[in-house]
């Protein structure tokens, strides 16, 4: 039978200012209020990540179950939720039902354990503010998060392995894992499928050991993107700086085959150099770059597997007295990737000349969707389609809910998005 889901369309809220993301941790979340034969759901945005980021301009809201199936799937994301006069209803309904409102988390409240790499500014501050919107709304609780980078610096391969097994034995009925290591986490996983745990991964693809659902975009499209724009809009031919993320990670590995492919078979008269960075470091990222800057006379664009580092390779190139706006004629062209608010912002001042949209609030809603799903049972096919314009995909044996990542412009040409679209996060935050 097919998989049902249902759209829902956006609501605004005004922005607020980013949350710092060292400490931050996802709240427990709003119960409903369970009144008699009735359930009517509170829908509630912690107050503290409202104040530190902004309320979303979305609310989400599942509406009926998810089967397995050939059909094209529904998720609810993005409906507008209206709360004015829920606690009337609720009064009304306690009445006719013959119950009385309750407070507090219900047996019936799934219970996930989210086990992530990086609680960064940005991507990850901004994913951790989405996922706490959505423990309310789409009523789960949600245990930690385990952040390894936090908890074990340098060692948060072995850490997660560690966190996964204290989640599990606190009781937890599924984990949300944002892998450090996509062949190190196999012992976790192999460990949490011996328990019966279903795992959802996010924004980072396992190579050893099967999951439920993959949460991610085409990593490979990220690097073609990117690449692609630099070499269409450079000067003349010449060398593209490639500033890679840490290759242990299937993203990073991904991203750097779309674009030596995309260069290899598309533009004979470039060629990429590519810096490696451990760990994903902003530091030794932005040395790389600035290595670039002073190695490669016929440099023509720097591409960045990620966006903290951009702010620290723009100044390395006023350093060095090699920067000028966009569309400047000596302009060496930066294109970065996760379609963060800065980056937006980058865009728009003509600093930044492109990103791809990693969208943080559809990772973080579908991370804990399919982790609500997978506790049901529900079974998903490889070839659904769904609301969303995504495809359940097979990724080295997982399926993988691959979600749209558009390139983002100032100008919106030849494909890309437009800077100011509504549809992107960084609009939306």
């Amino acid at each position: 039978m097919a998989a049902t889901w249902r759209r829902e369309r956006p609501a605004t809220a005004p922005r607020s200012s980013r949350l710092r993301a060292s400490g931050s941790r996802i709240q427990e979340a709003q119960p409903g209020l369970n009144i008699g034969c009735l359930r009517v759901q509170k829908w509630a945005l912690d107050t503290q990540s409202a104040a530190n980021y902004g309320a979303l301009r979305t609310k989400h809201r599942i509406t009926g179950n998810v089967r397995a199936g050939g059909g094209k799937l529904r998720s609810g994301f993005g409906r507008r939720s209206l709360a004015t006069g829920m606690t009337a209803v609720a009064a009304v309904a306690a009445v006719a039902c013959g119950g009385s409102p309750s407070t507090g988390n219900t047996s019936s409240t799934p219970t996930i354990g989210v086990v992530l790499t990086y609680n960064l500014p940005g991507f990850w501050g901004n994913y951790l503010k989405y996922e706490s919107q959505y423990e309310s709304q789409l009523g789960v609780k949600l245990v930690g998060p385990k952040v390894a980078n936090v908890e074990a610096n340098g060692n948060e391969a072995a850490q997660q392995i560690i966190d996964v097994k204290a989640l599990i034995a606190q009781g937890v009925q599924a984990l949300i894992i944002n892998p450090a290591d996509s062949a190190a986490i196999g012992p976790a996983l192999d460990y949490a499928k011996s328990k019966n745990i279903p795992v959802v991964t996010v924004d980072v693809a396992p190579s050893q050991g099967s999951v439920y659902m993959i949460v991610r975009a085409d990593n490979t499209a990220y690097g073609s993107k990117s690449c692609d724009y630099i070499a269409s809009h450079a000067s003349g031919p010449g060398t593209i700086a490639m500033v890679e993320g840490d290759l242990t990670s299937l993203n990073a590995r991904d991203r750097a085959s779309g674009c030596t492919s995309m260069i290899s078979s598309k533009y004979p008269n470039f060629k990429v150099k590519s810096y490696e960075t451990k760990d994903w470091g902003t530091d030794p990222a932005v040395q790389n770059a600035t290595t670039a800057l002073t190695a490669i006379s016929d440099l023509r664009g720097i591409y960045v597997h990620w966006s903290v580092p951009e702010d620290g390779i723009i100044a390395a190139e006023k350093q060095k007295s090699k920067y000028s706006d966009v569309g400047a004629s000596n302009h060496i062209i930066l294109v970065g990737n996760d379609g963060s608010p800065h980056e937006c912002d980058l865009i728009r001042s003509k600093t930044l000349d492109a990103t791809i949209d990693q969208p943080a609030d559809k990772y973080a809603y579908y991370a804990i969707f399919y982790a609500k799903e997978a506790i049901k049972g529900t079974k998903y096919s490889e070839g659904q389609k769904t609301d969303h314009n995504s495809t359940i995909v097979n990724v080295q044996g997982n399926q993988e809910d691959a979600l749209a990542a558009p390139l983002v412009t100032l100008a919106g040409d030849n494909g890309s998005t437009q800077v100011t679209s509504t549809d992107l996060w960084c609009n939306n935050h």
